[in-house]
């Protein structure tokens, strides 16, 4: 005899958080100047509408692989909004 598993009804005290359903405001912005940044949005951009791309078709995993490339090209300043150097760790 199986006995059925009920998960616990939890309860939250605020409301829940409305995230937006696509997240192009969060995408990284290409380096302006840089030939890789600019290839790679040119890119994201076919993948994302189709239009440019040799079957015509939209591929929403690659598009993210340009926004990825996007992101961890290295620049010089740095682009990531973290400091250089490790935090100070208070004792």
């Amino acid at each position: 005899m199986s006995r059925a598993y009920f998960a616990p009804h939890h309860s939250y005290s605020e409301p829940p958080v409305d995230l937006p359903a696509r997240a192009s405001s969060l995408e990284p912005a290409p380096v302006e100047g840089c030939k890789v940044c600019a290839h790679a949005a040119a890119w994201r951009q076919a993948f994302r509408t189709g239009n440019g791309t040799t079957d015509g078709y939209t591929n929403q995993s690659r598009a993210v692989d340009c926004s990825l490339e996007i992101r961890n090209h290295p620049h010089q300043p740095r682009v990531t909004g973290l400091p250089i150097d490790p935090p100070a760790v208070r004792p």
